[in-house]
């Protein structure tokens, strides 16, 4: 992977949006000194998620103030990944009466819409090239190819279909699963049976899409990738200037391998290269915003 150029960071400010708002605030000392990050008002209702945000954003904004540079971008995203999982697996680890249902081979949820952040493609991105010879990624670049043909501009509804799997999904398994997004790694189910009926019989499908009936699970794997995701989102937008609207998984991945060299460049210098790839956000959902536990 080419370091390419290393873009400047932006100043210590707070970028805020049409009617003056921002989350993020910038804590300094009686000199002026930044000493560290707060919020201004929660994010989530449960102060634990708030507080995983703030760390998150303080991580972010640490990591890309010493320089707008791919291997700074990708190693937030490893970060964000390993963090998620830290979170979700310690609360799946203390059900011991009801354990998920998820096991290696059983791929129910990967066929759906997967929404992702930059650094999370460039994440991903670099493990592909650390573990793939050539001639396999040049079979996983043509995969991805033909999968975002498929799928580009598809609802989340039609996504959510057993003809659709995740173009990462290789024998009933997730082929990069220790570079797997957050969304992912939060997902869990106790009840494999409902997970299959959602996915492959019709009624059970459209009853699910309609909100008439939910997968059971737990909701604190859910809520860490929320809330990982909401810090990610606010100190890269407020605090380093980039753009960072949910990405949807295959598409943001089809622009990355087709130009791996110019889309990390354009992005940490405060362009918009993945602009094509927007349709991972569903936080509008109201059933979205109470599994994610934002604040009203």
């Amino acid at each position: 992977m080419s370091k390419g150029k290393k873009q400047k960071s932006k100043p210590a400010g707070v970028r805020r949006d049409a009617q003056g708002r921002a989350h993020l605030v910038i804590q300094r000392d009686e000199y002026g000194t930044p000493v560290g990050l707060a919020l201004d008002r929660p994010l989530f209702n449960d102060r634990w998620q708030n507080e995983v945000a703030l760390a998150t954003a303080s991580t972010a904004h640490a990591l890309l103030g010493e320089g707008h540079t791919l291997e700074n971008a990708a190693a937030l995203g490893r970060n964000a990944m390993a963090g998620t999982s830290k979170i979700a697996d310690g609360a799946l680890a203390r059900s011991p009466d009801r354990p998920p249902a998820c096991r290696s081979g059983c791929a129910h949820c990967c066929h759906q819409s997967v929404g992702v952040t930059p650094p999370e493609v460039f994440a991903i991105y670099a493990h592909l090239r650390a573990t793939r010879t050539p001639a396999e990624l040049d079979a996983v670049v043509r995969h991805l190819r033909a999968a975002d043909d498929r799928t580009r501009g598809m609802t989340s509804a039609a996504r959510l279909s057993p003809e659709l799997p995740c173009p990462f999904l290789v024998d009933e398994r997730c082929s990069i699963y220790e570079a797997r997004p957050l969304s992912c790694r939060g997902t869990n189910s106790l009840d494999a049976a409902v997970c299959e009926r959602t996915l492959r019989d019709p009624a059970a499908r459209a009853a699910f899409l309609a909100g008439t009936v939910s997968v059971p699970c737990y909701l604190e794997p859910i809520r860490a990738f929320h809330a990982v995701t909401a810090g990610l989102q606010l100190a890269l937008d407020q605090l380093q200037g980039l753009e960072v609207l949910p990405l949807e998984l295959t598409a943001a991945m089809r622009i990355m391998v087709d130009d791996p060299e110019t889309v990390p460049q354009q992005w940490l210098g405060g362009k918009d290269p993945f602009a094509a790839a927007r349709g991972g956000d569903n936080s509008a959902d109201p059933r979205i915003r109470k599994l994610s536990g934002l604040a009203e």
